[in-house]
């Protein structure tokens, strides 16, 4: 067999192992993932290090993120010799992105926006392909608000917009990533008036290209359905919240963290409704949940553990509230900037 049909057999092995993952067939992902390593072996540094970034890929999937990390990071060294290279730079930078993006599902965002920085001030040296750029971008943004640096928020997402537009015609499924995180990051800011437009625009493009009952649309109604409840629109809020509910069960399982904050978020709409003891078994539920996926300090529990204290103080158990508070203070306080609009709602109470 010649190098070129390794090549095209390479090729074949990582498209496959990718529809596995997209298919969550984990399994044959992780074979698909061996037979491109062993072919890559003898393919050179490039290939090396695809097959490395896949197998990354696989070891998150199953959650194993520890190892996901240290196979991003070879791979972007591998890639790394290579920055001259179209292939080079993007491989690099779609490594650092996985990276950057698994340090973002734990919490720890200092690392993420370091990485990210670093990435695109090695693309400056280079001309990687605009869409690199974008994804970057867009990912620095989620960084920036999730730790409360909205004004960089703005910024990326602003710049990954442009890119994207520039690139995509008008109305293409590709944009509503980007709509999805603009409406979200006006929502952080609580500006539901300014965040429904683009969170509607994410689900019907994603939902025109992917079908009703795809997990990505069912995430763009989660994200759409908070902004609802601030609207004072709960009805609506609670439909979209127990549809996603449904595709979540069905494709992660209960034990999975956009399954456990659609559940926090359907908990708000029911306290928000009067239903306090209905309410309290969905906030506890979604923080057992949460804790299970992501761990009992990541600072997607705050913002359950916040109203779930509210919920207390309204039936009457002050100290309860308190030390719930107390706890989520003590989760932002080790993730967060201090200005963090939880963080400071915390403080104030």
């Amino acid at each position: 067999m010649t190098p070129h049909d390794d090549a095209t057999l390479l090729r074949q092995a990582l498209t496959a192992c990718l529809q596995a993952l997209d298919d969550g067939d984990h399994q044959a992902a992780r074979h698909l993932a061996d037979r491109a390593g062993t072919l890559a072996a003898t393919l050179g540094t490039l290939a090396r290090a695809n097959a490395v970034l896949l197998t990354g890929m696989v070891e998150q999937a199953v959650g194993d993120t520890e190892t996901a990390a240290g196979r991003y990071t070879e791979a972007a060294d591998l890639a790394g010799r290579h920055l001259t290279e179209p292939d080079g730079i993007q491989l690099f930078l779609h490594a650092r992105l996985e990276l950057a993006a698994l340090h973002r599902s734990r919490g720890r965002y200092r690392q993420a926006e370091q990485i990210l920085h670093d990435a695109l001030a090695t693309s400056g040296a280079s001309e990687p392909d605009p869409m690199d750029l974008a994804m970057l971008h867009n990912e620095l943004g989620m960084v920036s608000k999730y730790n409360g640096s909205f004004d960089q928020a703005t910024a990326c997402y602003r710049t990954a917009l442009t890119l994207l537009e520039g690139i995509l015609p008008e109305g293409d499924p590709g944009l509503a990533t980007i709509y999805h995180n603009i409406g979200g990051l006006a929502h952080a800011r609580g500006d539901y008036a300014a965040a429904e437009e683009p969170a509607r625009r994410a689900v019907t493009l994603r939902e025109h290209a992917l079908g009703p009952n795809h997990p990505a649309v069912a995430a763009d109604r989660a994200a759409l359905a908070p902004i609802l409840l601030g609207l004072g629109r709960l009805e609506e809020a609670g439909h979209l919240l127990h549809d996603a509910l449904a595709v979540f069960e069905r494709t992660h399982g209960t034990v999975h963290p956009d399954y456990a904050i659609a559940l926090g978020n359907l908990a708000a709409v029911t306290h928000q409704l009067g239903r306090h003891q209905t309410a309290e078994t969905l906030y506890q539920r979604a923080l057992h949940a949460l804790e299970q996926a992501l761990g009992p300090d990541h600072p997607d529990l705050a913002p359950i553990l916040a109203n779930l204290a509210e919920l207390h103080r309204t039936l009457g158990n002050p100290d309860h509230a308190h030390t719930l508070d107390a706890h989520a203070r003590a989760i932002l306080t080790a993730t967060v900037r201090p200005d963090h609009p939880t963080l400071t709602t915390l403080t104030r109470r």
